[in-house]
């Protein structure tokens, strides 16, 4: 297996990281836990006495009694794909019984109190806010490295093993992936004298499509949505594209440097500065967030906007309206004349190992069968829950996003799940870093709002500036290690 990249981001203000410190008086050293693969027990045999790497008593069970396990996760509802897909395993076999908890947003809060009773589940998720490191150096998880052969490496995007990895273990993959599409609006591109099968490939053709749909509107409706309001906008309009056009990382880090350069998305900044001045935007757009922008979407009252795949499903089958406006999705364009780097693949929520889990081999079969079930066992529960896979396993994808039922959704056109051209960075700077300054969610609304009124290369230098102050301070705080921020033969197009 190739040496994993570092995940060195630094704990983030979670509930539970002062609690998790006092864990570690619980357990043996962090390092003790981090079991490689040579240090693999060699039969279940082993297993089934005392574990000395990490001073587990693991248990015999009688002739035909169950293996009982307990998965914690963040949902506050017991009708979550995690907990179909367990009941689906639970029936799929007689050894092993998977018991869901649902915490919802007391999740953090009762994983501390957890860590602190000594009384961990057996297998418990790690949120999209949480990070590795932290409960790593609390003793909590136990490494999957002994478990990952060449063959279920090989059914994985690479990406699958970088999210949650630290010091060459890895800890977890992720189940849920992330990616931006452009949502558009058919009878409004209709309506503009536009082809609806064919989605501009280039900003410079979405833009005269803009246009187009605003002046049909005449005041009815508009040609692109830009929720102003939402910090998440940057990431995925501005990041997304500079990203697809080899430019930087997201929020503007350059992999290729080792360094924040805010400047090389100027001209992604100017080209939506000009549709707002232009009035190709709906007024009001600096108060909107992603929310509202949706219900407009969906009211026909925008033609086009950014916005992730989990939306997909969403429209269809959870946002009243949804399933009834003509909407579709397409790539998101790249100025004319640049080559097409990959995708940005953003992934989140992944299952961890407990450490003290009397069967971590039988854990980890479970969290296996989720990987490869999440998407289609509620599906077979309940036809009326079919929606697109977004999974890591390109078989998986395949599979059920060729099916009819799938194939029957609104957006499945633009989806194009090929994790070939997907890709995730093992290390995002910008998450780790306190500012002493503005950061880019008070700047660009204002250069987007107030345009060619504004210095925007001294504007973006300060930013850059802003952002690598602090980046050498978590540097030299040991949050971030220097040799990952500029990893050796970097390329945006083959990463």
């Amino acid at each position: 297996m190739k040496r994993m990249k570092k995940n060195i981001a630094a704990a983030l203000a979670l509930t539970m990281v002062l609690g998790l410190a006092a864990c570690q008086g619980g357990n043996d050293k962090t390092s003790e836990n981090k079991k490689s693969k040579t240090d693999a027990p060699d039969s279940i045999e082993e297993k089934n006495g005392k574990d000395t790497d990490s001073g587990q008593d693991t248990q015999v069970l009688d002739s035909g009694e169950k293996i009982e396990l307990t998965f914690w996760v963040r949902a506050s509802s017991a009708d979550n794909n995690q907990t179909i897909t367990m009941e689906e395993f639970n029936a799929s076999q007689d050894r092993i019984h998977v018991k869901v908890e649902c915490y919802g947003d007391n999740y953090e809060e009762v994983l501390k109190l957890a860590c602190n009773s000594g009384e961990m589940p057996d297998i418990f998720e790690i949120t999209g806010l949480s990070n590795v490191k932290t409960y790593i150096d609390a003793g909590l998880a136990y490494p999957l490295d002994e478990y990952l052969t060449d063959d279920i490496i090989a059914e994985f995007n690479p990406s699958a093993f970088t999210k949650y990895a630290y010091d060459d273990h890895v800890y977890a993959i992720p189940i849920m992936t992330r990616f931006i599409r452009v949502f558009y609006n058919r009878d409004l591109f209709e309506e503009a004298g536009l082809d609806p099968d064919n989605f501009p490939t280039t900003l410079e053709g979405m833009y005269d499509a803009a246009k187009a749909i605003t002046e049909a509107g005449n005041g009815e409706f508009y040609g692109f949505g830009l929720p102003i309001k939402s910090s998440s906008t940057w990431e995925r309009n501005i990041d997304n594209i500079s990203i697809l056009s080899g430019l930087t990382g997201p929020c503007s880090f350059n992999y290729a440097t080792g360094e924040f350069d805010f400047a090389k998305e100027k001209e992604i900044i100017e080209f939506f500065s000009q549709m707002y001045e232009d009035g190709l935007m709906m007024p009001g757009s600096e108060s909107i967030d992603i929310e509202v922008l949706r219900a407009n979407f969906i009211a026909n009252k925008i033609g086009m906007y950014f916005d992730g795949n989990w939306m997909i499903n969403g429209y269809n089958n959870e946002i009243e309206g949804g399933d009834t406006t003509n909407w579709d999705t397409a790539l998101v364009p790249v100025f004319e004349g640049t080559e097409r780097a990959k995708d940005y693949l953003m992934l989140e929520s992944g299952d961890c190992i407990s450490s003290s889990s009397k069967y971590p081999e039988e854990a980890f079969e479970a969290i296996s069968y989720l990987l490869h079930n999440l998407y289609s066992a509620p599906a077979r529960k309940d036809a009326s829950k079919a929606a697109p896979a977004f999974s890591l396993i390109d078989a998986v994808n395949e599979e059920i996003n060729s099916s009819s039922a799938v194939l029957a959704l609104r957006g499945i056109a633009g989806l194009n799940t090929d994790t070939e051209n997907l890709s995730s960075f093992a290390v995002t700077p910008h998450s780790v870093l306190t500012l002493e300054g503005d950061s880019r969610d008070t700047i660009y609304p204002l250069l987007i709002i107030q345009g060619s009124s504004m210095d925007i290369d001294t504007e973006l230098q300060k930013l850059s500036d802003t952002y690598n102050i602090a980046l050498k301070k978590a540097i030299a705080e040991g949050l971030l290690n220097e040799e990952d921020l500029k990893p050796e033969d970097f390329s945006y197009y083959t990463r």
